[in-house]
């Protein structure tokens, strides 16, 4: 028997994996995770086909999507889909393991202050209880331009305590 070649993930790429009976589609992809949507038979559309209300995206590490998935054909993205999802943008900035959203505040020399995020502004949803997202907040750039890394944790930080009493 042929060896199945290697899954190459890309925008739009519909996959099968063994342990799921639907079909899947890569709407935005970086080097650890896969984003994905899941084809609905009984509405014969893909799941966030719709664009409307809160999207909770769909994730696989990118590794095992690689090793696992069968490609069946590709998808492209809509012009509005490629606006809403923006997969071009990363999904894991300034991720840290030495910080916590619950200390009191961090050592300056931990954050980096170079360009973290290249946006002038971005929404952030704080989480609530059970991890449950709450109302978000669009948050400007100082310069307009780009957040560093520093400025977007500090930011994310203030808004989250704004929004527990866990963190006053």
């Amino acid at each position: 028997m042929a060896a199945m070649p290697a899954f190459k993930t890309a925008l739009g790429a519909v996959f099968e994996i063994e342990s799921s009976p639907y079909a899947m589609r890569v709407i935005a992809f970086d080097d650890a995770e896969v984003m994905y949507d899941v084809w609905w038979p009984h509405r014969e559309a893909w799941g966030m086909a719709r664009l409307l209300g809160d999207v909770t995206y769909l994730r696989l590490p990118r590794d095992y999507v690689e090793a696992n998935a069968r490609y069946t054909r590709t998808d492209p993205l809509t012009e509005m889909e490629l606006r809403v999802h923006r997969p071009e943008l990363p999904f894991a900035v300034a991720q840290r393991k030495e910080i916590s959203w619950y200390e009191r505040s961090w050592d300056d020399g931990v954050l980096e202050t170079v360009t973290a995020l290249a946006a002038s502004s971005i929404y952030l949803s704080p989480f609530g209880p059970r991890d449950s997202a709450k109302q978000a907040s669009l948050l400007a750039a100082d310069d307009g331009k780009a957040f560093t890394e520093a400025e977007l944790l500090t930011k994310a930080r203030i808004l989250q305590a704004r929004s527990s009493a866990t963190f006053a």
